[in-house]
């Protein structure tokens, strides 16, 4: 027995040594090993007797042994653990303190203090104890995790436990964290983003959490409900259709997928809202007046849809259902406006088959002065991307309007082209037509500036401002064309006259700001300006790209990666990744010695942007690392 007693203690002196526990001489190791194999003897015991003798022979042992700040944060912290097992929570409290004392950085005194602490209902107080945690180690994945759940589930502040899940993702860049961990803070950041009606980002965390665990069924459903709450109803169908695969029944599903087939005018919707349609919910409300309306029962479906509009003026279905209700009576006219609002109302959401099928309807219908679905026709087909389409049908719409503004947008659809000879006949003819439209001159100078003739690009800007003096637009992209002139002061100058002109936009602020940030130039007034910026746009990638910059200006890299790598995740959220945020942070690795993660990131820049600086920055930095070698 007494052999088994020394190896298991020379197993616990190993693995004190393992953790880096230095004490001051061997007797205070082996000490602190037997305190660990009492411990341990206390932990299988079922007498409370022993438990207890066990546990006051490990304090013993604990109170004898010494050694280093480091190794004594460690006896504290087992001190304070054991007191807790006895249920002596002033004891444990006092030796827990004493362990941060030691070694601030030690993570195991805190989460102990935590548990106390949460047990005594102090849920202020422990989120500062591991908010003064994370001031020793800013990215510890557990401690931030932690924080996120806390502040939403205890302290009910969904925008401090957003910022602890998105610094959670935002570790995960330069360390590893726990899969686990990573898969719930999007997912947890997805959910906040739902209750607020923030569709589009909620869809991107929870998309980013179903590609960590495609098993996991909430993540499913959240997907389904939150593309369809921002009717990107492909994505809704997706999921909607992989939930029910697995769970079979579900009534918000099949009122999602009744609902998208609905919109699409396809014989699969009666199927799904008659099995909702029996509900007594409000989306059983909803399927009946869609059902309904699908059965040619009129009567019952307009009184059922009149009822939901009252409440919800947010769904598409409802209106879709009114508009083919009127279709079917003798009053033309309102059945003409009422496919005319329903168009529009797809149109808004993007829901372009919907939208083109009932505006050909209400033009089938339309009477000598309905004109105006000329304009409809247009802006839908515009945004199907069928220009020549587009452009056909404004040019009706003009013949019917005369306004000069169709004939700038006809020259704005060239010119996104890049058929700036055509674009610049439209805008001609409208400066003739009304001369005094400084419209015309702006977007004709923007046509311009995407051509690359900047000088005249400039002298039509000026013209508009000229006209009206107080546009921020005008100012905005004038200081932008200066800048490509490298007329530094003017654009300087122009963005100033921009911010004076802010109507409730970032974009001037961020604009001056970076163009001081880049020469190097007035770096603290450049920081006041963008973090004026994300005070409009808070998660404006380009925004946090410029503040990532300024900081790598002053020389502060390692908050000058974390706005980069922030700047990374935003833009690629809404699907604009930016070849510059990538140099950048690969110039920032550099700085921080990380020459691997440079090169990943400029190469990842090379790929969007094909650019001879970045491409030199690669060449030489691998030529240096194979000098090295």
């Amino acid at each position: 027995m007494k052999n088994i007693v020394r190896l298991l203690i020379l197993i616990f002196v190993f693995c004190a040594n393992i953790y880096g526990d230095t004490f001051a001489d061997e007797d205070g190791a082996i000490l602190y090993s037997e305190a660990l194999y009492y411990k341990n003897l206390a932990l299988q015991s079922n007498d409370r007797d022993e438990r207890n003798s066990n546990l006051d022979n490990a304090i013993e042992k604990l109170k004898k042994s010494t050694g280093s700040d480091t190794s004594l944060a460690r006896v504290y912290f087992q001190l304070s653990d054991i007191y807790a097992l006895k249920e002596d929570f002033t004891s444990a409290e006092k030796y827990a303190e004493l362990s941060i004392e030691k070694d601030n950085s030690f993570f195991p005194p805190y989460n102990l203090l935590y548990s106390i602490m949460m047990n005594r209902k102090e849920y202020k107080e422990s989120a500062g104890l591991i908010e003064k945690y994370l001031a020793a180690d800013p990215d510890e994945p557990y401690a931030l995790y932690l924080l996120g759940v806390h502040y939403y589930k205890y302290l009910n502040d969904q925008d401090k436990s957003l910022s602890y899940f998105e610094r959670e993702i935002l570790a995960s860049k330069s360390r590893e964290v726990a899969e686990y961990y990573l898969e719930n803070s999007y997912y947890n950041i997805g959910y906040i983003y739902y209750t607020n009606n923030k569709f589009v980002k909620s869809f991107y965390n929870f998309s980013k959490a179903y590609n960590l665990n495609d098993s996991n069924q909430n993540t499913i459903y959240m997907l389904a409900l939150s593309a369809f709450g921002y009717s990107d109803i492909i994505n809704a169908e997706k999921y909607a259709v992989i939930y029910l695969n697995k769970a079979p029944g579900d009534l918000i599903m099949e009122y999602i997928l009744g609902s998208i087939y609905y919109i699409n005018d396809s014989s699969k919707a009666i199927e799904h809202l008659a099995k909702v349609q029996r509900s007594q919910t409000f989306e059983g409300l909803v399927a009946s007046g869609l059902y309904y309306e699908i059965t040619n029962d009129n009567s019952k479906a307009e009184n059922i849809i009149n009822s939901v509009l009252k409440y919800r003026t947010d769904l598409i279905a409802p209106y879709i259902a009114e508009a083919r209700i009127k279709l079917k009576g003798d009053d033309k006219t309102e059945a003409y406006n009422k496919l005319i609002s329903a168009g529009a109302l797809c149109l808004k959401n993007n829901l372009l088959q919907a939208a083109d099928d009932l505006f050909y309807k209400a033009l089938k219908i339309k009477n000598a002065d309905n004109d105006d679905i000329y304009y409809f026709l247009a802006k839908s087909h515009e945004a199907n991307k069928r220009y020549a389409m587009a452009i056909s049908y404004y040019k009706s719409y003009y013949e019917y309007s005369k306004e000069s503004n169709v004939l700038v947008h006809i020259g704005y659809i060239h010119a996104t082209q890049k058929n700036y000879g055509k674009a610049y006949q439209y805008f001609i003819e409208a400066s003739k037509k009304d001369p005094k439209n400084p419209e015309v001159y702006f977007f004709w100078g923007l046509a311009q500036m995407w051509e690359g003739k900047n000088s005249a690009a400039k002298n039509n800007l000026l013209k508009a401002i000229t006209i009206k003096n107080d546009e921020e637009s005008y100012y905005f992209y004038l200081a932008i064309i200066h800048e490509k002139l490298n007329e530094i002061d003017n654009a300087i100058k122009n963005s100033k006259f921009a911010i004076k002109y802010n109507k409730g936009r970032g974009r001037a602020y961020n604009l001056l700001g970076y163009l001081y940030a880049d020469r190097n130039m007035n770096i603290d007034e450049a920081m006041k300006l963008v973090l004026k910026a994300l005070e409009f746009e808070p998660d404006n990638g380009a925004y946090l790209d410029s503040l990532g910059w300024i900081y790598y200006r002053k020389k502060d890299y390692v908050m000058a990666l974390k706005n980069l790598l922030l700047a990374e995740e935003k833009l690629d959220e809404i699907g604009y990744p930016d070849y510059v945020v990538y140099d950048h942070i690969g110039d920032t690795y550099l700085k921080l010695d990380n020459k691997n993660r440079a090169l990943f990131y400029w190469e990842k820049s090379l790929r969007l942007e094909n650019n001879s600086v970045i491409e030199e920055k690669i060449k030489a930095n691998k030529e240096k690392k194979k000098n090295e070698k």
